[in-house]
């Protein structure tokens, strides 16, 4: 548990008033405000995580799809009403996407693809760099001066 106003990491906590607000706060810290009780710490079983996990490959939307989309449609001579209406879709939809306003849901993604004969994904792969580096997270007492 931590300490809201030092920010260390501590086993046991108080919810205390300080200065007209209700905060968790370690046994040090308590000298700040008026102690109203002690905060049991909550049980929660977590799943160990495994020590070595895959990067995830994710399907995602290419970079300037609208444009993709309308340059092609306009290479095969395609007005946005024609072009709509060839794939049973509204044209203010395909104006929409065209202008990346809306993102495609897979269905229709998968239309203006077939039809157009494009691709409009790509495999991203995420990979996770292991750092040796120790990390410093800034906690509210270092920024903060109490009197």
């Amino acid at each position: 548990m931590e300490c809201s106003i030092c920010g260390r990491e501590v086993d046991r906590i108080f919810k205390a008033e300080v200065e007209g607000s209700i905060v968790e706060v370690c046994e040090n810290c308590l000298k700040f405000g008026r102690k109203i009780e002690e905060v049991k710490p909550l049980m929660i079983k977590k799943k160990p995580k495994p020590i070595t996990t895959p990067p995830e490959e994710q399907i995602i939307l290419i970079h300037n799809y609208g444009k993709i989309i309308k340059e092609t449609r306009e290479k095969r001579g395609l007005t946005r009403k024609e072009f709509a209406k060839k794939i049973s879709e509204k044209e203010s939809v395909i104006r929409r996407i065209e202008m990346e306003e809306m993102i495609p849901d897979e269905k229709l993604r998968k239309k203006i693809e077939n039809f157009l004969d494009i691709s409009l994904t790509e495999k991203y792969e995420e990979k996770r760099i292991e750092s040796k580096a120790r990390r410093v997270a800034l906690t509210l007492g270092d920024v903060v001066e109490v009197e």
